[in-house]
């Protein structure tokens, strides 16, 4: 059986621009921060335990950077942010999810779409782009289940049983 769920984990936000006194417009990183805590945090066991983003980025329109994103698990993942406008909209999208994130995807989904509570789901980290990475459902029985986890463009979670 094939199952192939995705999870969007990249969001538009509108962040202010800082205006140095002596130099260029810069990003508040501040924003950055807050907009991705709260927007990764969501149902489930795992949340959103720190986010860095590089300070002081000008905000020149088409540029882009990279935040890093660790989660309680301990899992980390990557985000890239790109300067949109010259106002400081923002978007910005998970590049590389931490492997919890896509634990979160296959738990809340594998009762969904195969109708069985798993106990737990166990994946690589890191997750490898573009790879199926195995992972593996354990149920409260002791039972256990491969499924394999591909990470697309974007940060999009797709998984399939074995």
């Amino acid at each position: 059986m094939n199952i192939a769920k995705g999870a969007a984990l990249g969001l538009v936000m509108a962040s202010s621009v800082l205006v140095a006194a002596c130099g260029p417009a810069t990003v508040d990183a501040t924003s950055v921060v807050d907009d991705v805590r709260s927007s990764i945090d969501g149902p489930g066991s795992v949340e959103v335990d720190t986010v860095t983003c590089p300070q002081d980025e000008v905000a020149e329109v088409g540029a882009t950077f990279t935040c890093q994103h660790v989660l309680t698990d301990g899992s980390e993942g990557e985000i890239t942010v790109t300067v949109r406008d010259d106002k400081g909209a923002l978007t910005w999208e998970v590049s590389r999810p931490a492997s919890g994130q896509a634990e979160q995807v296959v738990l809340t989904g594998y009762e969904r779409e195969i109708g069985r509570k798993a106990k737990s789901v166990d994946c690589p980290d890191p997750l490898e782009d573009g790879a199926k990475n195995t992972c593996t459902v354990e149920f409260a029985n002791g039972e256990s289940r491969k499924v394999v986890v591909t990470v697309k463009d974007g940060g999009d979670i797709r998984w399939r049983t074995r």
